[in-house]
């Protein structure tokens, strides 16, 4: 079995170990030190939601529409100096004494009918917008405390540093 930080030592003869033996030192014991972290787990949740609908407003509007309406007019005209007998004509035809014409009158009539026709578009769509928010809490450590007690020395070293 090997020491996972240092692969090319057994677990028996680890860095710290042989540092230890040439320094004539006996290994009482390894006490590991704590510390609080922050883990942040983010949850997405419901937030609100927006309903759309689509209603109907009605309104009364006036759309004026010019019709045509035809107006038959008959004039009188004064007959001429020499005394000539009137013609009458009609579509470009002589009338004569008797006959009976017809005249088409006309008149525009308005059919009211409504389309529904587009009259605008709205996009919806929905977008993303980041922000950082500060999160305090206070964390802990594990520090050693050493208190002799009696007629004991205490040598600290640095585990950056072997030699001390």
């Amino acid at each position: 079995m090997t020491d996972r930080r240092n692969d090319s030592l057994p677990v028996s003869q680890t860095l710290a170990e042989k540092e230890m033996e040439a320094r004539d030192l006996q290994l009482q014991g390894i006490i590991e030190l704590r510390e609080e972290r922050l883990i942040v787990e983010k949850e997405r949740e419901v937030a609100g939601s927006v309903v759309f609908t689509r209603e109907v407003r009605r309104e009364t509007v006036q759309m004026p529409v010019e019709l045509v309406t035809e107006v038959l007019i008959i004039e009188h005209l004064e007959t001429g100096a020499g005394g000539t007998p009137h013609s009458i004509t009609l579509d470009g035809a002589p009338l004569a004494a008797g006959e009976r014409r017809e005249l088409l009158v006309y008149r525009e009539e308005a059919r009211v009918e409504k389309r529904v026709v587009v009259s605008e578009q709205v996009r919806i769509s929905k977008r993303q917008i980041v922000e950082t928010r500060t999160f305090d809490a206070t964390l802990a450590r594990e520090e050693l405390v050493v208190d002799p007690q009696g007629d004991v020395r205490v040598t600290e070293s640095a585990p950056e540093d072997p030699l001390r």
